[in-house]
């Protein structure tokens, strides 16, 4: 079973994004298998939480529109909770809302990309090497799939570019 804690920090209704992600997530899960229940919390941020979350623990002054926190587990620990805890995913609408304009998704294309990605940095997924992002996202492709998601990852350099003005 999967298990998914929200928590809305933003002045939008997010009910409708808590169900889509379910219904997302609950395919990655079916799609890795696991033989035990897992447990994860996605907080909705703002434009002002995202930044400062990504200046605090990442060291950059971009707005990001999703961060991730594993947290490890032991085979022993899992056995003993009787789930395994991923960790938690921080998903700013906004900045999601920004990307799907300038790069011609649905707003629909690029939330189900970010809790799918998210949920694979969750699970150890990364994509800082050549043969490590060909891996996640292919993985990615395979789950958004799953859920009639086509998703072309797109970016240019000013999506990561430091902010010189920053929220404080």
């Amino acid at each position: 079973m999967l298990e998914i804690n929200y928590f809305n920090n933003t002045e939008v209704d997010m009910k409708n994004w808590e169900d889509f992600g379910l219904k997302i997530l609950t395919k990655a899960y079916e799609f890795f298998k696991f033989d035990y229940d897992v447990e994860l919390s996605i907080t909705f941020v703002d434009d002002i939480e995202a930044q400062q979350i990504n200046k605090q623990y990442r060291n950059h002054s971009y707005i990001a529109d999703v961060t991730s926190f594993p947290v490890e587990m032991t085979d022993q620990e899992i056995k003993t909770l009787g789930f395994r805890e991923l960790g938690d995913i921080f998903i700013n609408l906004t900045e999601a809302k920004r990307k799907s304009v300038k790069y011609n998704h649905t707003i629909e294309q690029e939330m189900g990309f970010l809790f799918v990605h998210g949920f694979l940095h969750l699970l150890g997924y990364d994509h800082e090497l050549e043969d490590e992002e060909a891996v996640m996202f292919d993985l990615q492709d395979k789950i958004l799939k799953l859920s009639n998601i086509e998703y072309e990852i797109k970016f240019t350099e000013d999506d990561y570019l430091e902010v010189e003005n920053e929220h404080e």
